[in-house]
């Protein structure tokens, strides 16, 4: 069984943090995948990665292709880190479980995020349904290549792929397996950040957001394709900024 904190990394420990980040992965990623931002954010945020297990450090680790066993793994180890402010941040696929994550969090009647921040991703009432991860291997991980978030030079890799493909399947699962249920918008403030050229989710979807939250709705497009993380550093860091009340 593991720890607790081997659910998170913090690429820079903050000893007294104003603000949390919690960042949640895409398809096939760990926690490192937010490592960039760190030195983006201001020096009193405190960047906190999810990490799945099966990757990373945590590769000896039994996947899990669940989405609510997911969030049942992850509660106990973002319990002690929400005694302040916290924003919840999902990137794709991630922004499925950062949803559900702040859904579940507001059933609990815990402490709940001061903004919740999604990416190149439509919200779950309107994702297509799909079954990718019955794809075959190479047919898979040239999908998540695609997408931008794995190098292509994996699909060289002979030794790489049978690992590569098990995290993603399981990954995949996660978020196709899962069904949207109505519920109440979030009363969370909810910022969406996308790609000018994404070619797999539409600007019109993305704005979609706008449904699940009674609070501020904020969309923002940049130069960038589905894949946004190395070009969305600065803006998130300027989200956060502004939500501090940092000039």
């Amino acid at each position: 069984m593991s720890t607790p904190t081997r659910w998170l990394t913090r690429p820079r420990k903050v000893t007294d943090p104003r603000l949390r980040l919690i960042c949640v992965p895409h398809i096939g990623a760990g926690g490192a995948a937010f490592n960039s931002w760190a030195e983006r954010l201001p020096a009193e945020v405190e960047l906190c990665a999810v990490r799945f297990p099966g990757r990373e450090n945590r590769l000896a680790e039994p996947l899990v292709d669940d989405l609510g066993t997911l969030i049942d793994g992850l509660l106990p180890a973002l319990a002690p880190l929400l005694d302040r402010p916290f924003v919840l941040l999902g990137h794709c696929s991630g922004s499925v479980i950062a949803f559900e994550l702040a859904r579940r969090l507001r059933a609990d009647g815990g402490a709940e995020p001061a903004m919740l921040i999604v990416s190149s991703s439509e919200p779950p009432r309107l994702r297509p349904r799909s079954e990718l991860h019955l794809l075959g291997r190479e047919e898979l991980l040239r999908r998540v290549v695609e997408f931008g978030g794995m190098p292509k030079t994996v699909l060289d890799d002979p030794d790489l792929m049978p690992m590569l493909e098990r995290i993603i399947r399981a990954d995949y699962r996660v978020v196709e397996r899962a069904r949207y249920r109505p519920a109440p918008p979030l009363d969370v403030p909810i910022t969406v950040i996308g790609g000018r050229r994404d070619g797999f989710v539409r600007a019109a979807d993305m704005a979609a957001w706008s449904a699940e939250t009674t609070r501020d709705f904020a969309f923002h497009l940049i130069d960038a394709e589905h894949f946004i993380l190395p070009e969305a550093g600065d803006l998130v860091g300027t989200v956060v900024r502004n939500l501090m009340g940092h000039p």
